[in-house]
């Protein structure tokens, strides 16, 4: 079983990465004193992706921290390789690792199979609970709203290019993007990188999970690679589309409703549009703006994976779209205002 590789991120992509909190190696005796000993009040969930516990550092930073169960045949040498890796996993638009713990490195045993990851805990909510709780909605108008969707874009860019492969299938419900006090969009439930494993029968290069309570999976392959890609950019045509309509997709036969309306309003003008969109942003947009991310939305969403956009492609949409946009705020004729 080999590591997987660090990737080479573009400046832009690293950029990302500035500014973030030291990674730091943990104490057992720390993770006790932040969760009082993993008091069963202190546990948020406990599923296939670990138990998480909710707890407190000597600095009075709140944290979340993951307990997660090890094969057993994964070498000391390939554990520190990993974490490595691990440490790597920081971006300000990922709910960020702050660092780790393996009991068994510190005790010099091999007899403890477990590791604690100890992740950043991001409080103000998520971007779904910002377009349906009254309060929070008002927040969110259309700048802030474009402006969330390229935080999950630049995570979902970070998330590709960290490692090789990259890190891709990852969970992007709208549920699972955190939204911080200034509104940063941080994606909370990204995968962890896998290991590479000896090619199969069909003699692709598989990759598995390091830990016993994840899935595995063969995202080690080309083929699976460029879908679990393509993958992540349809849930994020899915989040572009609840950004815009205030309302979640629904169904496959919604969606796909949703989609020709959606067609046919790019083509009829903005009136129709009209219709569709969440009155809570009517009047605090352009028309080429939001005509923009219809347009990327639909891409996204494109049944066939091959016909859907690059991360980077999407990314770029995005940020055209906000400079429309902040030249319409500064214009004084404005191109289209709902009421």
């Amino acid at each position: 079983m080999g590591l997987i590789f660090l990737g080479h991120m573009s400046q832009a992509v690293r950029i990302g990465t500035l500014g973030l909190t030291p990674y730091q190696v943990f104490t057992m005796e720390e993770l006790d004193e932040a969760t009082n000993g993993f008091e069963d009040s202190n546990l948020v969930s406990d599923g296939p992706q670990g138990q998480f516990y909710k707890g407190w550092l000597q600095d009075g930073s709140t944290v979340m921290i993951r307990s997660l169960k090890l094969k057993q045949k994964l070498s000391p040498q390939s554990l520190t390789q990993y974490m490595d890796v691990i440490s790597k996993l920081r971006h300000v638009n990922l709910v960020s690792i702050l660092g780790h713990c393996i009991p068994s490195i510190q005790d010099n045993t091999s007899t403890n199979d477990t590791l604690f990851l100890v992740y950043e805990s991001v409080s103000n909510g998520t971007l779904k609970s910002h377009l349906t709780e009254w309060r929070k909605r008002e927040m969110l108008k259309w700048p802030q709203r474009v402006s969330a969707v390229i935080g999950v874009a630049r995570g979902i860019q970070f998330l590709h290019t960290v490692t090789i492969p990259g890190i891709v299938g990852n969970d992007l419900g709208i549920e699972n993007i955190m939204l911080d006090e200034t509104l940063t969009a941080k994606i909370s439930n990204y995968n962890l990188p896998m290991l590479s494993k000896n090619k199969n029968k069909n003699n692709k290069v598989g990759s598995e999970s390091p830990f016993s309570t994840l899935e595995e999976n063969d995202r080690g392959s080309i083929r699976s690679l460029e879908q679990g890609e393509k993958e992540d950019v349809h849930q994020l045509g899915l989040i572009l589309l609840e950004i815009m309509t205030g309302k979640p997709p629904g169904s496959k036969h919604e969606l796909e409703a949703l989609k020709v309306e959606l067609q046919d309003c790019l083509s009829d003008g903005p009136s129709k549009l009209r219709e569709i969109i969440d009155p809570t942003i009517r009047g605090t947009f352009a028309l080429d703006s939001l005509q923009t991310l219809v347009a990327v939305a639909l891409n996204c969403v494109a049944k066939d994976h091959r016909e859907r956009p690059s991360i980077d492609d999407v990314l770029w949409n995005l940020q055209y779209s906000v400079q429309v946009q902040d030249g319409w705020t500064s214009s004084d004729s404005l191109s289209f205002h709902g009421s």
